[in-house]
């Protein structure tokens, strides 16, 4: 199951495991895919909207319908992607300070997948173990201004023994 983490109030998202999330796809023959895209576009949308912060995306269902029905133009499910990284590395960004999503892994195994099929599958695996580290921060209690620091441990060496 997926621990779900407080956005807001009225707001969730899902810590999902990423094995789980291309193999359901692969079992439902996509549509579990459709709705996860689906998903972590509103949780990105949710998140803008309780942090405050622009580049998050205004309306989940904008990047669905790209993908869904948009494949059959071939081409907006890619604008729909290349977007989604933006709002992905912008959500790294604003809950942990740092960006640790690649936009070029996606993008090769995407090319990958073209040559070797299964390469592409991994994307979604990999997407969500990005977006796990964005809702961690925040069940950790992480804030959207800067990553939560630990204080600093000072060691002092021993004195020397004094020599009379």
């Amino acid at each position: 199951m997926a621990a779900e983490v407080q956005i807001s109030p009225g707001c969730t998202a899902k810590i999902r495991h990423p094995v789980a999330v291309p193999v359901l796809t692969i079992v439902t023959l996509g549509i579990y895919g459709i709705y996860w895209w689906y998903q972590i576009n509103r949780e990105m949308v949710d998140l803008g909207k309780a942090k405050g912060a622009d580049g998050l995306g205004e309306n989940a269902t904008t990047s669905l319908l790209a993908v869904f029905p948009g494949f059959l133009i071939l081409i907006p499910p890619y604008f729909s992607l290349y977007n989604g990284v933006k709002r992905m590395q912008r959500s790294q960004e604003v809950t942990t300070g740092d960006v640790t999503f690649n936009g070029w892994i996606v993008l090769i195994l995407i090319l990958g997948g073209f040559v070797i099929g299964f390469t592409s599958i991994i994307v979604p695996g990999y997407i969500q173990s990005e977006m796990n580290k964005v809702w961690a921060t925040l069940e950790g209690g992480g804030t959207a201004s800067a990553v939560p620091e630990t204080p600093a441990t000072v060691v002092t060496p021993p004195e020397p023994p004094a020599q009379v």
